[in-house]
């Protein structure tokens, strides 16, 4: 599926063709943020809520059954851009929206605790789970403390379908360093891809 706001296009065209790629983004974020969150019908170009997805899936499937780069962010604060080159409903659903071990869930369950003591506020079973699984690996559970910080239920995210892993990949890359810049230049936080031990 092609994103039906017609904001993938121009963005990864603003990146292959000029250097307009900062006022195709600035232009991006303009309307997502005009727009008010999802809660019905189509999901491009709109912000969803991260525990609307299973509904946002359901009223607009098309919408993540492509590749494709995917926004989250808080308020009207970008916090991380992401692709896959797998459907993004794939991508986002086990990751980062649905089930006890997804990072907004742990952010939500375990709010209170990870806010102030950081990844050491996990129980130890949910920290045992992660160094099984992911050989160690404490990013998504990082991940978990910057969205409860940020205020878990302000947590949002936002799809551009792209028509292949390579166009959704490319656009990634270009697009991190002009977000980054972006919010710089008003004031927000870095992006969480900056930090290096993101890639959730």
């Amino acid at each position: 599926m092609t994103d039906s706001m017609g904001f993938a296009e121009p963005l990864l065209q603003a990146m292959r063709t000029s250097d307009r790629l900062p006022l195709a983004y600035a232009s991006f974020l303009e309307s997502l943020f005009a727009h008010p969150l999802w809660a019905a019908g189509d999901v491009l170009g709109r912000r969803i809520p991260w525990r609307a997805a299973s509904a946002a899936r359901r009223a607009s499937p098309a919408g993540f059954d492509s590749p494709g780069v995917y926004l989250f962010g808080a308020r009207a604060v970008p916090l991380y851009i992401g692709s896959t080159g797998r459907t993004l409903w794939v991508r986002l659903r086990g990751r980062y929206l649905v089930g006890q071990y997804s990072q907004c869930q742990l952010a939500a369950t375990y709010a209170d605790s990870i806010r102030e003591k950081g990844v050491d506020g996990f129980p130890e079973e949910v920290r045992v789970w992660y160094r099984r699984g992911f050989r160690g690996s404490r990013v998504r559970l990082e991940g978990a403390v910057v969205f409860a910080r940020q205020g878990i239920e302000d947590i949002w995210f936002a799809l551009l379908p792209m028509a292949s892993a390579a166009d959704a990949k490319q656009l990634e890359d270009g697009l991190i360093p002009v977000a980054q810049r972006w919010n710089s230049e008003h004031g927000h936080p870095p992006l969480l891809n900056k930090q290096g031990w993101f890639e959730l």
